[in-house]
């Protein structure tokens, strides 16, 4: 399981950082150009490997970025729902606690707001299929969509339209992050992703 903590910066900042575009390093590109100069105008086999020489460079780094950052889709993810939950407190519907409902019914309403207010048919993983609800709301996300999910013991859970790169669905291998004393444990399952958040000093009634 690994735990880290995270700042409060929000995640679309994170994202427009990291994918502004950036040239080659200034002594690298000085020292391709001082060698090609050398030879002049005349086309050889030389000044067009190192041409390819630099595409390779730039290109094998922009590559390895790529991999890196999709890796860690997962974690980058569970940072922006912790500041979202933070952040974010009203709700689009709730449920009557005074309604008899059976849990099957309640999954069902669920599913039938989600998939008018976020575009798919959202509901609670297997693990935390029998909790009480009581309510939820659309949250809008950089590349996908989600449904957070209220529980009345005081946690939340986002639904993703999608699995995130760089999570397990094993139970003994979840993602954790630690932020603000929140807590968000992440896994994908059955095709989607999920990200249970416990406010700071929550513990298991009972």
């Amino acid at each position: 399981m690994n735990v880290k903590s995270t700042g409060t910066t929000g995640f679309d900042q994170q994202l427009t950082d990291a994918l502004r575009p950036g040239g080659a390093p200034e002594d690298l590109r000085r020292n391709l150009l001082r060698a090609t100069q050398g030879y002049g105008h005349r086309p050889t086999w030389y000044t067009l490997g190192i041409a390819a020489t630099l595409v390779f460079l730039l290109g094998s780094g922009a590559w390895g970025w790529m991999l890196h950052w999709n890796s860690h889709e997962g974690e980058r993810f569970t940072q922006a729902v912790l500041q979202n939950y933070r952040e974010v407190q009203n709700m689009d519907f709730t449920l009557d606690a005074s309604a008899q409902e059976s849990m099957e019914q309640c999954m069902e309403r669920c599913k039938q707001w989600s998939s008018k207010a976020v575009g798919f048919a959202a509901h609670l993983p297997k693990g935390l299929a029998n909790h009480p609800l009581k309510g939820g709301r659309a949250c809008p996300m950089a590349s996908c969509r989600a449904a957070c999910f209220y529980l009345k013991d005081g946690r939340a859970v986002y639904a993703f339209d999608r699995t995130l790169k760089g999570l397990d669905a094993d139970s003994k291998k979840r993602s954790m992050i630690l932020a603000s004393g929140h807590r968000g444990t992440a896994w994908n399952e059955d095709g989607r992703a999920y990200i249970l958040v416990e406010p700071p000093g929550w513990r298991p009634a009972g």
